[in-house]
């Protein structure tokens, strides 16, 4: 069966509602992160973490046919994101 480009789209848009449920719980779990940050006085933010996520994740998408670069640029929103949620006030 040949796809059509309804079809094709629908399924995108599937992904892309996945993709934002995902990253919505993620931060979700960020904000949690960071109040037990605060309370135990750790920096909110830890290069050596994202440099170990970053890898992983690289080595992941490469591995789905990903850029390198894409996939670098996706990581530094997101743990942009991440810093931006932490630091905000309740």
């Amino acid at each position: 069966m040949v796809d059509n480009i309804e079809s094709l789209r629908e399924r995108i848009n599937d992904f892309d509602n996945s993709i934002i449920k995902i990253l919505t719980q993620r931060m979700k779990v960020v904000k949690k992160v960071g109040e037990f940050k605060k309370k135990k006085n750790m920096p909110l933010c830890d290069r050596k973490r994202q440099a170990e996520v970053l890898k992983i994740r690289i080595k992941q998408g490469k591995s789905g046919g990903l850029n390198e670069k894409f996939v670098k640029k996706l990581y530094n929103l997101i743990f942009n994101e991440a810093l931006r949620i932490q630091r905000r006030k309740k």
